[in-house]
């Protein structure tokens, strides 16, 4: 199967809901899971991965890619070939992966962005134990992983446009042991990634990888990585 096609199917998958990010328009609520038949949500796992600047000045999407993104991608679409999955999850799981958008809205409205190299130049990925890791340079990542980004990126463009084309990609790694991730997207952890000096904050685990739970109030269906009800004050159990 083609690169291109498989990329689009996630892209596009996501990008549905960016949509709706872009326009602070997505709707927690709207997507539900089934407990005895857990399968991911995609757009509920894309919202929850993607950060908007408050900024009202600004158009600053970051967009964090775990390898959870792409698994579920290619669990829920049998189509596409496994070893090519198999190759790409390979390829992708050595990496903390994001997508920046970094732009300033004009008073007239018009949007410019800045360049990949001045969006690289002021990011930096802090972790749980707050070790500081900039993004890796062109000649720090595989020739695979490159091949593999060069193909996702006219996709972005074809999507959403002005806004797709200044989408760039950058990848953070431990350097002396990639296998290691830096960040755990089923741990209870935080990490920040600052973009100009405008922090986005993620508190972990994603509560779309996780089964959900109940409140013993109701019965109701929560987020999995809740503790308690938000409510009633209950602690959730399990919803088997």
């Amino acid at each position: 199967m083609d690169l291109f096609y498989i990329f689009e199917i996630g892209i596009h998958n996501a990008m549905k809901n960016t949509f709706l990010t872009l326009a602070m328009l997505g709707n927690f609520l709207l997507m539900s899971l089934h407990a005895q038949d857990f399968k991911v949500n995609i757009n509920k796992l894309t919202e929850q991965t993607q950060k908007l600047s408050e900024s009202p000045d600004k158009m600053c999407l970051v967009w964090w890619i775990p390898i959870e993104f792409w698994e579920t991608i290619f669990d829920q679409d049998q189509s596409i070939d496994k070893k090519q999955s198999d190759d790409i999850l390979m390829a992708f799981s050595q990496y903390s992966m994001f997508v920046i958008i970094d732009g300033t809205i004009l008073e007239d409205g018009n949007i410019t962005y800045k360049s990949r190299d001045k969006t690289f130049e002021n990011l930096v990925l802090t972790d749980v134990s707050k070790k500081k890791y900039a993004p890796l340079l062109e000649d720090e990542i595989d020739d695979k992983t490159k091949e593999l980004i060069i193909t996702m990126k006219p996709i972005l463009g074809n999507t959403l446009g002005k806004i797709g084309e200044n989408m760039h990609f950058f990848l953070f790694q431990k350097k002396g042991n990639p296998l290691d991730p830096i960040i755990n997207a089923k741990g209870k952890e935080n990490f920040t990634v600052t973009v100009n000096k405008e922090d986005f904050i993620w508190s972990l685990p994603l509560g779309a990888l996780l089964k959900p739970k109940k409140c013993p109030e109701d019965g109701a269906q929560v987020d999995g990585s809740w503790s308690f009800c938000p409510y009633h004050g209950k602690k959730l159990v399990a919803d088997n």
